[in-house]
């Protein structure tokens, strides 16, 4: 595992992600975030874009309501930028692959960038 800036605790953010924390997960994001998600349905010149602490922290409800489970690998971590991969595992067995890549300004996330791919 990558050693984490100390104003960017990764092992804390990705201990959040994978217990499906929505109270913790959400701290890690500025009040403007903004997160893109590139998948099938939304390509490159129409990615799903969520703006601001709300719709995230929404989005991450619904994640935690969901089945599945979550897990963190291939992490680098950096002053300015982590990216790792989360693996979605559903009950079927299917599974959701995604690479992220996080922008990180005074150890909190302005951006977030997924891509995506889907059993």
């Amino acid at each position: 595992m990558s050693e984490s800036p100390p104003d960017f605790d990764f092992a804390a953010y990705s201990a959040a992600i994978e217990r499906k924390d929505v109270a913790t997960w959400s701290t890690f994001f500025d009040d403007a975030a903004r997160w893109l998600e590139y998948r099938e349905r939304n390509p490159p010149r129409a990615p799903n874009v969520m703006h601001g602490i709300a719709q995230i922290r929404s989005f991450l409800e619904g994640v935690a309501a969901s089945p599945v489970q979550l897990r963190v690998s291939h992490e680098i971590v950096g002053a300015e930028r982590a990216a790792y991969r989360l693996t979605v595992t559903f009950g079927d067995g299917r599974e959701i692959i995604e690479h992220i890549i996080v922008e990180l300004v005074g150890g909190r996330i302005v951006c977030e960038v997924d891509v995506e791919a889907w059993d």
